[in-house]
């Protein structure tokens, strides 16, 4: 008897993965342009599973497994054999079919890398033709198959496919050694310099998903075999229809009071009604440009939800992906209101500090299957950040990758979609375009400052009529720009004083894109501010997520003291404050709306909010490194004739930057988009939407919480009974808790570390204790003025 696993027969896991793979093809509405294709599709998918392991019936891998991994008398590998024999009775299979020949090789070989890399992750395509290192290995596993049994397996597979392909035929293709040339001559002739060359970029992004989708469909499939197995085929949940309608009614929303709650409910009801006339199964780029404050949050999950009920097609998901982890909190409190659940199967939060719980009806599953439910988003309703949804869709990585096939039939929301540089836009264009028809998938963009991704009506449908009337009607704040000059940081500190001392009653929030100099402001500010009559607050990444979650709670509660705000950008994107004024460093068009976006936003104030501009000059050249020299300057061009401008001209100023912007993108040659269109796989691998930067970890103990979590945390890591897999597991149920107490310093170019008292660095972070704290960080429980984070400080003595 051959076996793929302990106690589990090889045909059994193969079968199941088999029909795993063309299940997850049969169930989900690809390649719409083609009916032959998707069975071709399902077909390969099925092949693909059902000898993905085949390379287990040697006898050198039956003894590593009896042995449960004590006995090694050969090599035991068995994913470059099987991926061999996966490409020929692939290619016996296509030569039946109508594709052309070329297309007969691709796919060929497109089921051979899969099943090649299915413990791994995928090499550039040229890289994974080219096996001649292999050689020797595979000319003596060919001969330790137990033939009888291999045959049995591959005839009871035959009779499924009506196909007629023996183990002796594959025998002697191995033996002959053909391989060492037909694949690296594929590549050459048709790949290299051959007909794929010479595609539109739109087929051979087709194509790449078109591999991705058998890639990720095997790894989900083989995965979900091994680590689910009762769970394997558990019902899926039945949500009413009309949720969200009756979330609305049961808060009041529908019986509107005030005139922005009818802003808000006719944007609502507006979007829902146009649909029906926008809407279109052959369409699949939506936007929903609606200002700050309007509701976008609701509005956009029922338009979805409708989208769902319209398309009713199965294994359909809703997908709300945020920029950020930090709002993606609030926004999840009001999916689950929406809901009405705490069930992961209906509704998921995955990002990297979430806590890997799956649970149905309050039962738990085990860390494995949790971390497999969630990282692969079996949920009616995924909430995650644009890093796990764009870092999938460009990847190599296995363990991303399986997410993939569940981008099919899904609606997906990009929410605050202008965060996503520019750099990135002709990326995302092609490929979405192209995933749209192929997955069957509805991309949602939605933003009170929408980029000129797609061009609008042409490219990308608005779901929102006449959208631009509900910029016409907030006129909350205005911006005042006195950028056209350069001012220093202290003239520019001396007029936020000048403001609040002429204005003592209005709050203030000061943002400038740097550290740095927003900590030097704080500093200059608290010397002369009265703190027994204005809170002042400093927010920046200097400081832990667990102060800044406080600072933010203190600053949105009512409170007779005046406050004064000193941050960073982070403050723009999504967080739910609300002052009088705003002083803004210059910055792209768009991160301006968004900090005025923080003035007046629910137009609850007695008076217009002011919205100033500066020009710093100190900040010339740090401002040209975070944001670029060409995004500033066109800044400048559009306001450059401009002294002052009510929001009701906003959207004027955001089409004319992204006008100009779009232009940009279109002169830029995207590397990631050459490497799709090469097959490149490492290499589009290598993508990250988050630029990284090399940093130090801090680990502060600030509060009696945080020295239990870190105790916590040094048990786990210092339990040698646990493998590293366990001790991550166990991490993972405080993970979040604890890196409320982690901030990341950024190592100065011209050393090789940060500055802190202390060289020892237990599990990787340098500690501040509670009865010890370290002197390069500057908390007070008490007094938030003194709360400035993390400082290089001299620590030599003398």
């Amino acid at each position: 008897m051959l076996y793929s696993h302990p106690d589990k027969l090889l045909i059994k896991h193969l079968e199941e993965v088999a029909n795993n793979c063309k299940n997850l093809i049969e169930g989900r509405t690809l390649f719409i342009k083609s009916k032959e294709r998707k069975q071709i599709c399902q077909d390969l998918a099925f092949i693909i599973g059902a000898f993905h392991d085949l390379g287990k019936a040697t006898s050198y891998f039956q003894i590593y497994l009896e042995s449960r991994g004590e006995k090694i008398v050969g090599p035991k590998s068995h994913a470059l054999i099987s991926a061999l024999f996966v490409k020929e009775i692939s290619k016996t299979y296509l030569a039946s079919t109508a594709l052309s020949d070329f297309e007969q090789q691709l796919f060929t070989h497109f089921t051979f890398t899969a099943v090649k890399r299915h413990h791994g992750n995928l090499d550039d395509f040229e890289a994974e033709m080219y096996i001649e290192t292999k050689h020797t290995e595979l000319q003596d596993q060919i001969q330790v198959f137990d033939e009888s049994g291999i045959q049995n397996i591959i005839e009871y597979f035959n009779s499924a496919l009506k196909l007629d392909y023996s183990f002796q035929g594959f025998k002697k293709y191995i033996s002959s050694k053909a391989y060492l040339k037909d694949m690296p001559e594929f590549y050459d002739n048709n790949i290299a310099f051959g007909e794929f060359e010479e595609l539109p970029i739109s087929t051979k992004i087709e194509y790449f998903y078109f591999h991705q989708l058998l890639f990720g469909g095997l790894l989900l499939s083989d995965k979900r075999d091994v680590i689910l197995e009762e769970e394997r085929n558990t019902t899926k949940p039945i949500i009413d229809e009309n949720i969200v309608t009756t979330f609305r009614e049961n808060r009041g929303y529908n019986s509107p009071k005030t005139a922005l709650d009818r802003q808000k409910n006719k944007a609502y009801q507006s979007a829902l009604d146009n649909l029906d006339n926008v809407f279109s199964k052959e369409k699949h780029l939506y936007s929903i440009t609606l200002p700050t404050g309007l509701g976008k949050t609701i509005t956009s999950f029922a338009v979805a939800w409708k989208m769902r009920t319209i398309l009713n097609l199965p294994n359909q998901r809703l997908i709300i992906t945020i920029p950020f982890t930090s709002i993606i909190d609030q926004n999840f409190q009001v999916y689950e209101e929406i809901l009405a659940t705490r069930d992961t199967n209906i509704l998921l939060k995955h990002h990297h500090l979430s806590e890997p719980l799956y649970k149905i009806n309050d039962e738990e599953f085990n860390p494995d299957k949790s971390q497999f439910l969630i990282e692969t988003w079996q949920s009616e309703v995924v909430v995650t950040t644009f890093v796990q949804l764009l870092n999938s869709i460009f990847s190599n990585d296995k363990s991303l990758l399986m997410k993939l096939p569940n981008l099919a039939n899904a609606i997906i929301i990009l929410d605050e979609i202008q965060t996503v540089s520019y750099e990135h836009w002709q990326l995302i264009k092609n490929v979405f375009e192209v995933l749209g028809e192929i997955y069957n998938c509805y991309f949602i963009l939605m933003s009170a400052t929408q980029p000129l991704i797609f061009l609008p009506e042409k490219e990308i449908i608005e779901i929102v009529p006449n959208y631009e009337e509900y910029f016409q009607f907030f006129n909350r704040t205005k911006l005042i720009n006195r950028a056209k000059t350069k001012i220093s940081l202290d003239d520019f500190s001396q007029e936020v004083l000048n403001y609040h001392e002429e204005n003592p009653q209005k709050d203030i929030l000061v943002i400038l894109n740097t550290k740095k100099h927003s900590k030097k402001l704080f500093e200059n500010i608290r010397k002369i501010i009265d703190s027994e009559t204005v809170d002042i607050y400093y927010l920046s990444t200097l400081i832990t997520p667990f102060e800044r979650k406080e600072i933010i709670k203190r600053i949105k509660q009512d409170s007779s003291k005046t406050k004064i705000v000193i941050s960073t950008q982070l403050i723009e994107a999504g967080v739910d404050i609300s002052v009088d004024t705003v002083f803004r460093a210059i910055a792209p068009i768009d991160s301006i709306i968004q900090a005025a976006g923080r003035s007046n936003r629910y137009d609850e104030k007695a008076h217009q909010g002011e919205v100033y501009l500066y020009d710093i000059k100190e900040m010339d050249k740090a401002n040209g490194m975070i944001y670029g020299a060409a995004l500033l300057l066109k800044t400048q061009n559009v306001l450059k004739n401009i002294e002052e401008v009510e929001e009701n001209e906003y959207l004027n100023l955001i089409k004319n930057y992204f006008i100009e912007i779009r232009k940009q993108s279109d002169s830029r040659l995207s590397e990631y988009l050459e490497n799709i269109a090469k097959l490149e796989f490492a290499k589009l691998g290598q993508f990250s939407l988050i630029e990284e930067s090399k940093t130090e970890s801090v680990f502060l103990q600030l509060n009696s919480k945080a020295v239990e979590v870190w105790n916590q945390f040094d048990e786990i890591y210092s339990n040698e009974s646990l493998d590293s897999r366990g001790k991550k597991q166990v991490f993972s149920k405080i993970k979040s808790t604890f890196y409320d107490y982690v901030i990341n310093v950024q190592i100065p170019r011209d050393k090789r570390s940060i500055v802190f008292d202390d060289d020892s660095k237990p599990h990787g972070f340098y500690l501040s204790t509670l009865e010890n704290p370290t002197e390069c960080y500057s908390y007070d429980s008490e007094d938030f003025t003194q709360n400035t984070g993390y400082q290089e400080v001299n620590l030599l003595s003398y």
